[in-house]
C-alpha cells in the first residue's frame, strides 16, 4: 500500500481558496484586515457563473426565435451601402446615441430584422432585459393570454411589452389591421412614450399608411418623437449578399 488510506468523512478541499466555495467574501479594510462593518462580496469565481446564468435568462425571457443566434452584429453584411442602418443600428444597441427609438424601413429580406434581433443580443450581452415580438403572432399569442395565466397571461404579457428595458416590434404593419390589434399597439406604443422606454421597430410599409393606423396615431409618434431616428435599408435584396 502506498501511504495511509483517505478519511471517507474528510471534507473535500474547496475549488476557491477565497471564499471556500461559499461565493461570498468580506471585503478588507485599509490596513488589510477583513472589514466586518461592509457588507460581503460576491466572488470572482461565482460572479462570471452568475453572469451567464443571467444572460441565459434574458435570452429565454427575450423569446427571440430559435435562430436568431446567428442574427448578430458580427455576422452582418458590411458593405458600403449598409454601413449607415449598422452604425445606427449598433451605436443604439451600445447606448452610444441619445436615441430612444429607432424605426428601420425596408423593403422584404433587407436585413432589418437581423439588425433588429443584433441589438437584442447586444443588450442581453450588457446584462439589459430585451423582448422581441414578431408583431403577427406576438398578438395572437397576446389575444391567447385571455385563456391563459402566469407570465403567459394577457395581462402579464401585456405589462411586459409596455415595461420591459427594450422592445421590439418586428414587421410592424404586417399584422391583421383589426381594431384589438390596433388598440393593444398604440398601448404598447403610448404607455413605453410616457416612459422613455427604448424602442425598435422594424416595418416596410410607409409610416403615413401602417396597415390599420387610420388616424396615424402610431406613425405620427414613430415619425416625431424627440429622440427617435428612422433608418431606410435602400441595399438589394439581404440574402444575395452572402452569395
Amino acid at each position: 500500500m502506498n501511504g495511509a488510506p483517505s478519511d471517507p468523512s474528510a471534507e473535500p478541499e474547496p475549488d476557491c481558496p477565497f471564499c471556500q466555495d461559499g461565493g461570498w467574501v468580506h471585503q478588507l479594510g485599509e490596513d488589510g484586515k477583513i472589514d466586518y462593518r461592509v457588507p460581503v462580496v460576491r466572488c470572482k469565481c461565482k460572479a462570471e457563473y452568475d453572469d451567464t446564468r443571467h444572460r441565459l435568462w434574458l435570452l429565454k425571457m427575450c423569446k427571440l426565435p430559435a435562430d436568431a443566434g446567428r442574427l448578430t452584429f458580427d455576422t452582418w453584411v458590411k458593405h458600403d451601402d449598409l454601413k449607415e442602418p449598422y452604425e445606427a443600428a449598433l451605436a443604439f444597441a451600445n447606448g452610444e446615441t441619445d436615441v430612444r427609438w429607432l424605426t428601420i424601413m425596408a423593403r422584404v429580406d433587407r436585413g432589418k430584422s437581423h439588425l433588429a434581433m443584433a441589438i437584442c443580443h447586444r443588450y442581453i450581452e450588457r446584462g439589459i432585459p430585451a423582448r422581441y415580438l414578431f408583431v403577427p403572432s406576438g398578438l395572437d399569442a397576446l389575444r391567447a393570454g385571455y385563456s391563459a395565466d402566469g407570465p403567459d397571461g394577457y395581462d402579464a404579457q401585456l405589462r411586459h411589452m409596455m415595461n420591459v428595458d427594450l422592445l421590439i416590434l418586428d414587421d410592424l404593419g404586417a399584422q391583421n389591421p383589426t381594431p384589438w390589434a390596433q388598440e393593444k399597439l398604440m398601448m404598447i406604443v403610448e404607455e413605453r412614450d410616457m416612459a422613455g422606454l427604448p424602442l425598435v421597430v422594424t416595418t416596410n410599409k410607409p409610416l403615413d399608411d401602417l396597415p390599420g393606423d387610420d388616424e396615424h396615431r402610431i406613425g405620427s409618434r414613430l415619425l416625431r418623437h424627440r429622440y427617435g431616428q428612422i433608418i431606410t435599408i435602400k441595399a438589394p435584396e439581404y440574402r444575395l449578399r452572402h452569395k
